[in-house]
Formats: C-alpha cells, structure tokens, sequence
C-alpha cells in the first residue's frame, strides 16, 4: 500500500489503471510480475506525455508550420 503518504493512489488503483491499458482483467494481472503493472504505468504516461506535447505544438504552430 502507500503506507499513508499523502497523494499516492492505492496499489489496487495502480492496478486496475494499469489492467485497463493493457485490456485484461485485474485479477489475471495480479497473478503475473509486478513490472507488467510497472511498465503499463509508465507506457500510459509516456503516451499520455506524447499526446499533450502534440496538442501543444499543434495549438502554437510548432516547428516546421
């Protein structure tokens, strides 16, 4: 768990996030090793990361524009 720091999420939340980006069900995602969750977590913001650089730049003409 988060052992009560403040503006953590919950493991369980952690893992529900990261079953809804891969599409499986959580209970079979608990079942494999904690670096899928790992790694679902850090795809989702590298591509969350992604899309607000995109929509930054298309907003601000960016380069090449």
């Amino acid at each position: 768990m988060t052992e009560g720091r403040i503006g953590e999420p919950p493991d369980w939340y952690l893992l529900i996030r990261a079953a809804r980006y891969l599409g499986v069900a959580p209970w079979d995602l608990a079942r494999q090793p904690v670096v899928w969750r790992d790694w679902a977590l850090i795809a989702e913001s590298a591509e969350a990361e992604a899309e607000a650089e995109a929509v930054k730049r298309g907003k601000h003409g960016g380069p090449g524009r």
